[in-house]
């Protein structure tokens, strides 16, 4: 998958970038009246990228996201969410029968929806910790901010 995306600050060997969030639907013929999943509403992402290309503030550059990202990041805010709220319900329900304990299911359903938490909280230290890097790249700068700053002005004349 390849975004557009602006060069809003540069922090170190980084570049802070934004854009418009890519939507599945975004190219269908009925865009500007669809209500769907809030696209009334403009989405902005903020990414940090290595900046390979030196791009600079006000730049236009090209990312590219490989598909694999997408499955690796689907699969861990949604399907190990899930599964920790099934393993750990099961488990626990199977702890409270054994032990004898009064609304084993009740007991089961907190401890799932603990378990989802924890996992949120252990994705959220990985990313802040930067053990969870994102692998967008940059291809090219589209335009430059200089280019940008160029068009509006005069050319003086002799």
């Amino acid at each position: 998958m390849e975004q557009q995306v602006s060069v809003v600050a540069i922090e170190g060997d980084q570049v802070l970038v934004q854009g418009r969030r890519a939507s599945a639907c975004g190219k269908c013929a009925g865009q500007s009246s669809c209500s769907t999943m809030g696209s009334w509403v403009e989405r902005v992402a903020e990414l940090r990228v290595q900046n390979t290309l030196h791009a600079r503030v006000g730049d236009q550059v090209l990312l590219d996201v490989p598909d694999s990202l997408l499955l690796k990041v689907s699969f861990q805010l949604y399907a190990l969410p899930m599964l920790a709220f099934v393993f750990v319900g099961a488990l626990m329900r199977a702890l409270a029968v054994h032990m004898g304990w009064w609304q084993p299911d009740a007991i089961a359903a907190l401890a799932g929806i603990a378990a989802v938490f924890g996992c949120y909280a252990l994705i959220r230290a990985r990313v802040a910790a930067g053990r969870n890097p994102l692998d967008a790249r940059m291809i090219r700068v589209i335009q430059s901010a200089d280019v940008c700053t160029n068009i509006g002005e005069s050319v003086p004349s002799n």
